[in-house]
């Protein structure tokens, strides 16, 4: 089910508590009593005495807002019987909801100095470093679990991942080479293995990467155009990589990287406001922050050309077409040129844009005469367009002849209606290359071998349940308990929690499709699961609901993909996260 919610306000599942901070003046004497109590009735009711009911009254307690009384509880077994070792990861989860994160992992260490295998307390442990900034700790547990969960390709994934996160290029390359052996029929993971040997400037071995992927997609596979994408930034891209950049990110700080979010919101508010000498100096900033931000240029473009200075524009448009803008943009930026070019009387290459506008607008109206398009799909205006082709044709009688000659019906000549092939000269062919917009990029695919260091999301964690900590001002956090990638089919509910890199600067949707990601990445493949939530302003934590199928999980590996704004499609996913379904095991 499609689920909608205003996180503050909204707890679906009786899973999901929350914490406050006086419990006993919400809930008054009887609490009070209850606990100081504990003891005595511990000592005198013999069926408590097991770990299973000892941990099954704490987490009564825990759930009920009591910690101080549940970490009692725990504390005078654990002292009586030890290791406890249930008991003990009980406890840590109970401080990792209660804001003392170094205790959680002091217990969690207990456990696994005794249980070194224990990956649900391995989760728990990363849970709380990640989450905390400890990004090297973090890095390091992720390691040991690998270990220990050696046939899991998810851990091996995530492990290259995150090295990749922290600039530590040369070792996620052999986590990515086990995850793809463990997964070999994922060929969208080896696009991923692709970009990271492109980054250590191994060139020869991208291509190879790219080259085993399209010799084993099928025709149609979404998998063709980012496989293809990535190999013209191989071969034809300003980009060379991240170790060839003066400037790699790990020297960009992490105050940058929230500069970089937090104006953003700024830099369009007055844009869409008409404020554009405000707007330039902003888009500025957030390109002089991360100039691969093709969103950025493209909008400082149009700023410029609503400033009237086009000259400028179109030399910011010219570097927004090496930064592989989405298709929406890069119309936007063809026609922005166009204009510009139009306002310096440079003709013949004016023509040039507009004609490749109109000729895809002519193919695409014939491509999908029958074709019901979906609510809010944009669709090139044929008519404006011929209407500036007539506006410049008077000054490019030679080009709109030799057009004429060679496909009577590709220039609309007084009538908008009438249309053709584009005619072919080898500066015009080129032009034409160099622009042509390809097909809509499949949103499965969209983050297959893209580089992405700026995330909305500083971490997206799978957990079995969630709890939020409200804090006296009035914010709250959301915090996995029992984290991890893997779960049985009898799972009813997984929860993605998240954080945001900044807080939320308005009422922002979040949306999580879910899809269980096949080996050829081929047809129409409808969400299994899917949630949306919406973030207030200063939000900066949340979760999305991800419930079981109608039919019930099937066994394998599922890829989220994760949208920001109001429609879900290749241009608003900012981030992804997978998890698997395993068959319980059978008890022997």
């Amino acid at each position: 089910m499609f689920v909608n919610r205003y996180l503050p306000f909204h707890i679906p599942n009786t899973s999901v508590q929350r914490r406050y901070q006086s419990i006993a003046m919400l809930l008054g004497l009887p609490v009070v009593l209850t606990l100081t109590m504990g003891p005595l009735a511990f000592a005198k009711e013999p069926q408590l005495r097991s770990e299973e009911k000892v941990a099954e009254r704490a987490k009564v307690a825990w759930e009920s807002g009591a910690t101080s009384g549940a970490l009692d509880i725990l504390d005078q077994w654990i002292q009586a019987h030890p290791p406890a070792l249930a008991l003990q990861k009980l406890r840590g989860d109970i401080f990792t909801t209660s804001r003392r994160p170094k205790e959680a992992v002091e217990a969690y260490d207990t456990v696994l100095a005794r249980k070194p295998t224990a990956l649900d307390v391995r989760w728990a442990k990363w849970s709380v470093l990640i989450r905390s900034g400890r990004g090297e700790e973090s890095i390091a547990e992720l390691r040991r679990m690998a270990k220990v969960d050696s046939k899991n390709p998810l851990i091996q994934l995530r492990l290259a991942q995150e090295l990749r996160k922290l600039d530590r290029l040369e070792e996620s390359l052999e986590p990515y080479k086990k995850a793809v052996e463990l997964a070999p029929d994922l060929l969208g993971w080896r696009l991923g293995m692709a970009r990271a040997r492109f980054d250590l400037l191994d060139y020869q071995g991208a291509d190879e990467e790219v080259q085993y992927v399209l010799q084993r997609v099928p025709p149609g596979s979404p998998l063709e155009l980012p496989a293809n994408n990535l190999l013209s930034v191989i071969y034809r891209s300003i980009d060379r990589g991240r170790r060839s950049i003066p400037f790699p990110p790990s020297r960009v700080t992490p105050a940058q990287r929230k500069e970089w979010a937090m104006i953003r919101a700024d830099a369009w508010r007055l844009f869409v406001a008409g404020r554009y000498e405000e707007a330039e100096p902003i888009y500025r900033r957030l390109l002089a922050l991360n100039p691969n931000d093709p969103t950025a240029g493209h909008q400082l473009g149009l700023t410029l050309v609503q400033l009237g200075r086009c000259k400028d524009a179109l030399a910011i448009f010219g570097s927004v077409f090496n930064l592989d803008p989405n298709e929406d943009d890069y119309v936007d930026t063809v026609f922005g040129m166009g204009q510009c070019l139009a306002e310096l009387e440079q003709w013949e290459e004016a023509f040039v844009h507009f004609q490749i506008l109109y000729d895809t607008a002519v193919e695409f109206e014939e491509n999908n005469k029958n074709v019901r398009l979906l609510p809010g799909t944009r669709v090139l205006d044929k008519e404006k367009l011929a209407q500036w082709i007539e506006k410049i044709r008077p000054h490019v009688p030679d080009m709109a002849k030799l057009k004429g000659d060679n496909a009577a019906n590709s220039i609309p000549s007084g009538d908008p209606s009438r249309s053709t092939v584009l005619s072919e000269k080898e500066l015009y062919a080129r032009a034409v290359e160099r622009l042509k917009p390809q097909k809509p990029l499949d949103m499965r695919a969209s983050l297959v071998g893209r580089d992405a260091d700026f995330s909305w999301f500083r971490f997206v964690i799978p957990a079995s349940q969630v709890m939020r900590d409200d804090f006296p001002t009035g914010d709250h956090n959301f915090i996995p308990v029992n984290p991890g990638d893997s779960f049985p089919t009898t799972q009813r509910e997984i929860y993605l929690v998240f954080g945001l890199v900044s807080a939320s600067y308005d009422a922002v949707p979040l949306t999580a499709q879910c899809f269980l990601e096949t080996s050829e990445m081929t047809g129409e493949q409808r969400a299994l699961a899917q949630d949306q939530v919406i973030m207030s302003m200063s939000d900066q934590s949340g979760y999305f609901k991800v419930s079981s199928p109608n039919t019930g999980w099937t066994p394998g590996l599922y890829r989220c993909g994760l949208f920001v704004g109001e429609r879900t499609s290749a241009d608003t996913q900012a981030d992804e996260v997978r998890f698997r379904i395993i068959k319980p095991r059978r008890s022997s």
